[in-house]
């Protein structure tokens, strides 16, 4: 992806509403390119201090560490992939126990 692609995912990255696909490809890039990380930074704090001003809530409830979103988006995605690989292994388990059945 290019940068032009990556930064018209940061919203819907904030938003976390982007696919696993689109989630690691967001990541791997934003681990390499330090212009679109440094753009990311300053969306991310812009983008949660007007919805804080916007919600008048409490500042705590907030997200406002965008180094914090990243690493928590690189752990969802570690453990969706964890969890992927236990059920192709249960799946390969299930299936050599039926066919010693027969």
């Amino acid at each position: 992806m290019t940068c032009k692609d990556i930064q018209k995912l940061f919203i819907p990255f904030i938003d976390d509403k982007l696919s696993v696909s689109d989630l690691d490809a967001f990541l791997n890039h934003m681990n390499t390119c330090k212009e679109c990380r440094e753009e990311y930074d300053i969306y991310y704090t812009v983008i949660m201090g007007m919805r804080y001003l916007d919600e008048r809530q409490n500042i705590s409830e907030f997200k406002l560490d965008s180094a914090q979103k990243l690493r928590s988006a690189a752990d969802y995605l570690f453990k969706y992939r964890i969890l992927r690989l236990e059920k192709y292994i249960l799946l390969a388990v299930l299936c050599i126990g039926v066919v010693l059945l027969f």
